[in-house]
């Protein structure tokens, strides 16, 4: 490989390595897999993304396979980060390019993380309203659309997306945005890629016209290229949507414009715990029906766990048990927020203990974080990594969920506190297995194969919040013959050789994700 890392490093403005400790490094992502690449890029511009991803093409028309997997900065927790060829990190391309104050709009590079943005837009009083992980890039932000903790107030990522520059896999990069009739047969006029893509899309969604409206009645599943069924809108033709939740299956975001929205004023929050399942799912209802900005629920077992290590919040001066501890965020004018926390109050018992958050308790709120991070990395034999993290349960199975959980905890024995959003029906389970003992990890695929089917059993999706990649795809449930035809023929329109993370999401070899399970622990911090 090193004549072949030479060749790229002579044709890209960036660095292309091949040395074993470099590749080790980019082996794992935040998943419970490993795969060793060939090659790591770090591309210094567009045009360098152009000619790695071209030259990776241009050999597979030859009959040999380089396939390129994009990473940011490796938070992926289904192994859609990782690859055995080329690895592109978008660690360079982390420009925040120019600021549009009156449109409310800027353009990035794909490797900017969501922390440095908003950074940044906060000192002209503008911010990218995603409650996501500060670390994540914006083109992983695409790449997976979590519905992060903000979503039900703000829309998601998805919603703040105006354009994007797109290298296809043939290296070409087109400009992805909405087309209204006319635009569109101008691009299908062209005899280019571009050209080539716009024709098959356009076919394929006559072909499949049936499959997609029935699609269009399944909003919480993200498997597969599910926003086929958001192309065709208001009479325009848009691309884009494809990009998300693709894990960069169809193409490598090389620039976005983003839409921006004001500094929100502040938040107030209220925290209460719960021991009884039907009192906590009653205020939970009554909450959600208020409009927070954000609705979290924590197992009260992380909060006692924690505490036996120093971390408890001070507002708990007593004996925490089992139960939920709900935490409840409005924003708005102080008066509207005052009023929607007391509604709140006068809802629950007497008997309920609660916490306004002050200057005295604010600490306390942000000492919940800190509590769910010493949880997580109690034990030094064993970890807590995202096995099956991201979750949808529908808010009317909320208790059928967690009774679901106490159930398989006695089966598997094995604790499964869990953490998440109400608001959003966004949940983590975050089992213990000690990964380097073969009975750990075959209890581990026994885990996934059972929890998986409480979450069916439940009426929710494992791919409900978040795509499916290597890891959720071993435990899915099915496509219909007519959804796997139609995102098989999405993914050959886009990447006709296959060379964009094949292995990943609908295509994914069951036997390959066992074969690559990690064995050991990852360095550092085991991370919410």
């Amino acid at each position: 490989m090193s004549k072949l890392s030479q060749y790229l490093n002579e044709h890209v403005v960036g660095n292309v390595f091949d040395r074993p400790s470099i590749l080790e490094a980019y082996s794992t992502d935040r998943s419970i897999l490993k795969i060793t690449p060939r090659l790591v890029a770090f591309p210094e511009n567009p045009d360098d993304v152009r000619k790695l991803v071209g030259f990776a093409y241009q050999l597979a028309i030859k009959g040999f396979e380089l396939p390129v997997t994009v990473r940011g900065t490796g938070l992926d927790k289904t192994g859609a980060a990782l690859g055995k060829g080329l690895i592109i990190s978008t660690e360079k391309l982390d420009h925040i390019e120019e600021v549009d104050l009156r449109g409310r709009l800027v353009r990035v590079q794909p490797g900017v993380t969501l922390e440095r943005l908003n950074a940044a837009l906060n000192l002209v009083g503008l911010h990218l309203p995603v409650d996501a992980d500060p670390r994540a890039t914006i083109g992983g932000l695409i790449a997976n659309c979590p519905n992060d903790d903000a979503s039900d107030h703000y829309g998601g990522i998805f919603h703040y997306v105006e354009r994007a520059e797109v290298a296809l896999a043939s290296g070409e990069i087109i400009q992805l945005a909405p087309y209204g009739q006319r635009a569109l047969e101008t691009k299908k006029q062209l005899q280019t890629p571009e050209g080539d893509l716009y024709r098959e899309v356009d076919r394929l969604l006559d072909k499949y016209g049936d499959v997609i409206v029935d699609r269009s009645m399944q909003p919480f599943d993200a498997m597969g290229y599910a926003n086929i069924t958001r192309v065709r809108q208001n009479h325009t033709f848009n691309l884009l949507p494809l990009m998300f939740c693709s894990q960069g299956t169809l193409g490598i975001i090389t620039d976005i414009i983003l839409r921006l929205e004001p500094l929100p004023p502040a938040t107030e929050q209220l925290a209460v715990s719960f021991h009884d399942l039907k009192t906590a799912q009653k205020f939970l209802d009554f909450a959600r029906d208020l409009e927070p900005f954000s609705l979290k629920v924590y197992d009260l077992r992380i909060i006692e766990h924690a505490a036996r290590h120093g971390n408890k919040p001070d507002f708990f001066r007593r004996k925490i048990g089992n139960g939920l501890l709900v935490v409840v965020k409005f924003g708005g004018w102080h008066y509207r927020t005052a009023r929607k926390i007391r509604q709140c109050l006068d809802s629950l018992p007497d008997d309920v203990f609660t916490v306004i958050e002050t200057a005295e308790t604010s600490t306390g709120f942000d000492a919940l974080d800190n509590a769910l991070l010493s949880f997580l990395n109690d034990d030094v034999l064993a970890e807590r990594e995202p096995v099956l993290d991201d979750v949808y349960i529908p808010n009317d199975k909320f208790s059928d969920f967690v009774r679901g959980l106490k159930e398989l905890e006695e089966e598997l024995k094995n604790t499964l506190p869990f953490f998440g959003s109400f608001a959003t029906a966004n949940y983590h389970v975050r089992p213990e297995f000690d990964l380097r003992i073969p009975d750990q990890r075959k209890k581990l695929l026994i885990f996934l194969r059972k929890y998986a089917q409480l979450v069916a059993i439940c009426q929710g999706s494992i791919t409900g919040n978040g795509p499916e990649g290597r890891v959720k795809t071993a435990v899915a449930t099915p496509l219909s013959i007519g959804e796997r035809a139609v995102y098989s023929e999405v993914k050959n329109a886009f990447d006709p050789h296959h060379i964009l993370n094949p292995d990943v999401k609908i295509a994914t070899d069951r036997k390959a994700f066992l074969q690559n399970l990690r064995q050991r622990p990852l360095a550092g911090p085991t991370l919410p």
